[in-house]
């Protein structure tokens, strides 16, 4: 390696090092006197500049970010390898021949593969309602994703061309890719696979741990990323692929270099909830809000975690007023915390008439990515009409919000046999008080018992979950408004059909609640049961 470039990626280690020791603003001042020269720092500013982006949703930001990262890419295509008409055809055909790369062009290429799939995700921000952003950002994904193809294919098959700090980007961008495609429901990966995007897990998994291992400069964001795979990804698809020890072994490992860095303090967080032990969850979120830092949209994680903690314990007032914190402080998405803090404290007081004033709220911050309203938005604001329509009543809003994050499995015992009892209660209030407190009972009663199938099934009785789950789905063509708690229910029953080994039935009614929109057009919820769908129907033996 060149002293240049061994320099630059020095420069940029101790970044990395102020980073993560939550010296955030430290790390940035400390590349940008040559971040217009140099590409390790004007990396470095990229993905902080792009961090600070996401995290505050500012739309002034957003644009900084996206100018700094324009300019970046212009200092990237400078240093990157310079093909003639010639070579520049042939690169279509076959591989390019990187033995005529300098070093800079090698590393200038892979930094620009990393950079353009960043300006690609701010894309899709900065102008949510334009197609043409929509297009833009995906044909830089597409670029990307076709650079990352190349140095992963020329990396196999020549020994030798790309140095230790290269194979590791490349490992990780293209593990990234790989792992991040498989996740999407078969339809959407057929459309890509169809214009050269894949997925493989097991492959992208592999190599993002490859990554990650080797301790290059890049090492810490791939570990990052599958702390957010395995603590937060697979738990709102599926749990079963969970491996805490290498959660364990990662976090244990950055928190020895970094002590009390709060990017793995919070993971730390995240493995407790996933064990259950939700106060030790707690405790290294409150850890992790204690910290001073520049930016304090940080601790916006911290009160999302904290109000999904309090909740689980069933302290819904704590719960709501982290609700309300992060409506107050957060960009993020005001129209579903303007729900939760209804949902929660209806569970702790429904008397408060603060709950009229944010159901109102609700429809006014909606949100558009890409051009799409956010389906959890969509039910935010459907749940709170309904709040307004029926004499401000809901029907177990706080539970229901559990079940949909998929949080009620991680409750301990006492809790659970706690929800089972206001489950019950409900069912009682529903069969004996006329007339009911809204026009749509059997929705209600639907719910409460696909909400208790649920709850006793994680217990361990799953023939009176699968009992009930039955029960309910006899009045399912009785459902006036909240159809998606048919679509549920059958993947629920499949689930748990797929747990005794019935295959056959568990296919049967997961495709049931596949093609559910095909019999109502479109229901809440309906995205994220796809991708679990999906997870389930793949980890299945062959028929």
């Amino acid at each position: 390696m060149s002293s240049n470039i061994a320099e630059s990626i020095k420069r940029a280690e101790h970044a990395r090092d102020l980073l993560l020791n939550n010296r955030i603003e430290e790390a940035r001042l400390s590349v940008q006197h040559v971040a217009a020269t140099d590409i390790y720092a004007a990396m470095v500013q990229c993905n902080i500049g792009f961090m600070q982006a996401v995290m505050t949703f500012d739309r002034d930001l957003i644009s900084e970010s996206i100018k700094a990262i324009d300019d970046i890419i212009e200092l990237l295509c400078r240093h990157r390898h310079k093909d003639n008409i010639m070579g520049y055809v042939m690169s279509y055909i076959k591989n390019r021949d990187f033995n005529k790369f300098t070093e800079l062009e090698k590393h200038a290429e892979l930094v620009y593969a990393e950079v353009l799939l960043i300006r690609a995700v701010l894309t899709f921000v900065e102008d949510a309602d334009s197609l043409v952003s929509f297009v833009k950002g995906a044909l830089k994904i597409k670029t990307s994703h076709s650079i990352f193809k190349e140095l992963y294919s020329v990396m196999l098959q020549e020994e030798g061309v790309f140095d230790d700090e290269i194979q590791c980007g490349i490992k990780l961008g293209w593990g990234a890719f790989l792992l991040g495609l498989s996740l999407l429901p078969p339809k959407i990966l057929r459309l890509l696979e169809f214009v050269g995007l894949e997925g493989d897990k097991e492959k992208g998994l592999q190599l993002s741990v490859e990554a990650e291992e080797m301790d290059k400069l890049r090492s810490f964001v791939i570990a990052n990323g599958i702390l957010n795979y395995e603590t937060i990804a697979l738990q709102f698809i599926k749990t079963e692929e969970y491996d805490d020890a290498l959660a364990e072994r990662i976090i244990n490992k950055y928190l020895d270099r970094y002590k009390g860095s709060i990017m793995f303090v919070f993971h730390k967080g995240r493995r407790q909830l996933i064990n259950r032990d939700i106060r030790g969850a707690l405790v290294c979120y409150e850890e992790c809000q204690n910290v001073p830092i520049e930016w304090t949209q940080v601790y916006h994680l911290c009160y999302w975690e904290r109000m999904w903690g309090h909740a689980m314990i069933l302290e819904w007032d704590k719960a709501a007023e982290f609700a309300m914190k992060l409506f107050n402080e957060s960009k993020w998405s005001r129209t579903l915390f303007a729900y939760q803090f209804v949902a929660f404290q209806f569970m702790h007081d429904q008397s408060n008439s603060l709950m009229i004033d944010m159901a109102e709220k609700c429809p006014k911050y909606q949100l558009k990515i890409g051009g799409k309203h956010l389906h959890i938005e969509k039910f935010a604001i459907r749940k709170c009409r309904s709040f307004l329509r029926n004499d401000k009543f809901l029907c177990l809003p706080g539970i229901e919000l559990l079940y949909v994050w998929r949080y009620i499995r991680l409750m301990d015992v006492s809790c659970k046999h706690k929800i089972i009892r206001l489950i019950e209660s409900a069912i009682s209030d529903i069969e004996n008080i006329k007339p009911y407190y809204t026009d749509y009972p059997v929705d209600d009663w639907f719910l409460c018992n696909l909400l208790l199938a649920v709850t006793v099934a994680d217990l361990g009785d799953r023939d009176h979950g699968l009992s009930l789950l039955r029960t309910a789905l006899q009045s399912e063509d009785n459902i006036k408004v909240d159809h998606y708690y048919i679509a549920y229910a059958h993947f629920e029953i499949g689930v748990l059909y797929a747990d005794s080994g019935d295959y056959n039935q568990a296919r049967a009614h997961l495709r049931y609640a596949k093609e559910f929109s095909n019999k109502v057009k479109s229901y809440s919820l309906e995205n994220r049961l796809l991708f679990r769908i999906h997870s389930a129907l793949s980890s299945f033996p062959s028929p």
